[in-house]
């Protein structure tokens, strides 16, 4: 992987981890056959991200988890363009807004025509911890081929009041509940090493 000011050139597989990223901007041009997998965890920060598929079984998984309280607005903004055919994306996005805070999230894939026998997927979920938090969340798909495979998804609410009750039931406080429900939900797509992180801001603001 070579890069130069946020823009990495992906030629094979590779595995970039990303924590309380100081820059908010990232561009990645996967080459022919090259994989990336990249996960992004922001707390109360601005996403901008933008990935490339610049060959033929060129592939990305995308994972982003997201916390924010207090009154922050952030915007989180993810696009893929498979340039090439037989191409393959994928974008799990997960997160908790807080608080007064008000997330907007856009995720986008683009398939440009002649471009055959691409897969693109989107999924995203988002949590809800106030009456007054609030999370937009709007998918983009721009599809010109016609022999493709593309799905999105989102879904955003509290947590579900049946598993709150559920455990209550077997004797957790509600607080215990909420917590443990809430780390349950980040973990298909957070590596281990950043739990820690999602458990200390869980501590402050659940």
């Amino acid at each position: 992987m070579t890069h130069s000011n946020n823009l990495f050139l992906i030629q094979k597989q590779e595995n970039v981890l990303v924590s309380h990223p100081f820059e908010s901007e990232w561009q990645f041009i996967v080459q022919e056959q090259g994989e990336l997998d990249v996960f992004f965890l922001g707390l109360n920060q601005n996403l901008k991200l933008s990935v490339l598929l610049n060959g033929e079984k060129a592939k990305s998984n995308i994972k982003c988890a997201y916390l924010s309280n207090k009154s922050n607005k952030l915007n989180i903004d993810i696009k893929v363009i498979h340039k090439h055919k037989n191409t393959f994306s994928n974008q799990q996005i997960k997160g908790l807004s807080a608080d007064e805070s008000i997330i907007s999230i856009t995720a986008g894939i683009e398939i440009p025509k002649n471009t055959n026998g691409c897969e693109g997927y989107q999924n995203h979920r988002g949590i809800l911890l106030s009456d007054k938090a609030k999370i937009s969340a709007i998918p983009q798909l721009e599809i010109w081929s016609e022999d493709v495979v593309c799905s999105h998804g989102s879904a955003v609410g509290p947590l579900p009041e049946e598993q709150l009750f559920y455990l209550e039931s077997r004797g957790l406080k509600k607080s215990e509940a909420e917590k443990l429900l809430l780390s349950s939900f980040f973990n298909d797509i957070v590596p281990d090493d950043f739990n820690t992180y999602i458990e200390e801001w869980m501590e402050q603001n659940v």
